[in-house]
């Protein structure tokens, strides 16, 4: 396991007003956040607006950001002295200074995205997000909670930044002189400011089955497209419309998340040299194992094979199959294998919708280890679920993390391995109901769920009344 993988990340809390069912709601996300709750209750809307959120956050571009704000006319005005590097420019800087700069900047994109880019998220009109909002809130810089302190630029840019406490340094990363744009400074401020956000970030969606089945036939097929094509040009438009016609129909017809879930999907072939900096974790194996087969991948297709635990298995249970023949559990974690194989990284977040979809009850309970086992790894993971099962083995995860008499014996007995915990200081949970967010409370035995529990209570009275009145 990487050293010092399970620690609580900086605080980081969202807020919305008026997103579908959400009139408002707070959450705070935790290096594991669960949104628990009854179906219409809006869980979805804000899995989704807060990946539209961060990754709205990773394209843009400071140009497309509000020039009015201190924090810009500072690091501009440092820029311009600077733009030539030839060892560190440096200039002092109050971390309460720093502090005021990022909420400046969180600020102005907050607005931004609310204003502009919110409705294309959900690929739907503005007017039905009119005075819908989200917002995100940083902790003050603090050296010891957040990623300040040490470099956070991408060597694209060829722009080092770090702050000690007291001076913020820009390096150059190479030793001959260079001059850098004044946009490159800007980038790499803004990703300083706000370093405590996911370094990567991905969905699975809930559409993911669907995808599984038809992504081939999601794009756009050539007789298709010249089917478009020759409507556009019918109507005069000119060349570049037509160009931005064509981009527009094809990139409005679905969500952000299940546009990205789906492109993710159609590269799978292209990834598989790829492996993200958690690969040799073999966080993949847990789904190997869930499902006794491996998926591979090629241009053509995506297939599901098995994979026999012992020689025993007769040859007609060995299988080599399409992954639109596979079982929908095969096909529903199809993109979590291959995420985990090739893309995971640390400090990358993962949204899964209903994560428990189309699984048993027993693999339901595997699912809840292998999250935790995720979240220890340095995977930042975030879902939406109906499942009591999934939910109530967390809780022993939760437990299992306490010290007790014979702790080892107890959990030899029940079948857990020493892997098999989760430290409640990492969980966030919220049950969506009543139009916002009821944060559960989490303690050492587990996460408070009244809403399930009522449901079960509910169901149990019922039982031994029935079954009472048949004895009688």
């Amino acid at each position: 396991m990487t050293p010092n993988a399970q620690q609580p990340i900086a605080p980081m809390r969202f807020r919305f007003e008026r997103l579908g069912p959400m009139e408002e709601a707070e959450l705070d996300l935790g290096n594991l956040t669960i949104i628990a709750g009854r179906n219409n209750t809006g869980k979805t809307y804000i899995a989704y607006a807060i990946y539209g959120f961060l990754k709205h956050f990773q394209r843009i571009r400071w140009s497309q950001m509000n020039h009015h704000s201190d924090y810009f006319e500072w690091i501009v005005s440092l820029a311009r002295a600077t733009l030539t590097l030839e060892e560190v420019a440096a200039c002092e800087i109050s971390p309460q200074e720093l502090t005021r700069h990022r909420r400046e900047l969180l600020s102005d994109y907050s607005d931004m995205f609310s204003n502009s880019l919110l409705a294309d998220v959900f690929s739907s009109r503005k007017d039905d997000f009119n005075g819908a909002s989200v917002s995100i809130e940083l902790s003050e810089f603090n050296l010891n909670t957040a990623n300040h302190g040490r470099n956070v630029s991408k060597p694209k840019l060829g722009i080092q930044v770090e702050y000690d406490g007291k001076s913020l340094c820009f390096a150059s990363e190479i030793s001959t002189n260079r001059k850098f744009p004044l946009g490159d400074f800007l980038e790499q401020y803004r990703r300083f400011l706000a370093s405590e956000m996911p370094t990567r970030i991905s969905i699975i969606s809930a559409e993911r089955f669907g995808i599984s089945l038809f992504y081939k036939e999601l794009d756009f097929t050539k007789n298709q497209l010249v089917e478009m094509l020759q409507e556009l040009r019918d109507k005069d438009y000119s060349g570049d419309d037509i160009l931005y016609l064509v981009a527009d129909r094809v990139s409005s017809r679905y969500a952000l998340p299940i546009k990205d879930n789906i492109h993710f999907t159609r590269s799978i072939a292209q990834i598989m040299g790829e492996e993200g900096t958690l690969h040799d974790e073999k966080l993949f194996e847990r789904i190997e194992q869930l499902l006794h087969g491996y998926y591979s991948a090629s241009d053509d297709e995506i297939r599901f094979k098995s994979k026999p635990d012992n020689e025993s298995h007769s040859r007609s249970s060995v299988f080599d199959i399409p992954l639109h023949r596979a079982s929908s559990s095969a096909r529903g974690l199809s993109d979590l294998y291959f995420f985990l194989k090739h893309s995971a990284c640390h400090n990358h977040l993962l949204i899964i919708d209903e994560p428990e979809s189309h699984l048993d009850t027993a693999n339901q309970v595997q699912l809840a280890r292998m999250l935790a086992h995720f979240v220890r790894a340095g995977v930042r993971v975030l879902i939406t679920t109906h499942s009591d099962y999934l939910l109530k083995e967390l809780n022993n995860l939760i437990m299992l993390s306490s010290e007790f008499p014979n702790k080892e014996k107890v959990r030899k007995s029940l079948g857990y391995s020493d892997e098999d915990f989760l430290d409640p200081s990492l969980i966030r949970a919220y049950i969506a109901e009543n139009g916002g967010l009821s944060p559960c409370d989490i303690n050492a035995f587990g996460i408070g769920l009244p809403p399930f529990d009522q449901v079960i209570d509910s169901i149990n009275r019922a039982s031994n009344e029935l079954s009472t009145r048949i004895e009688d």
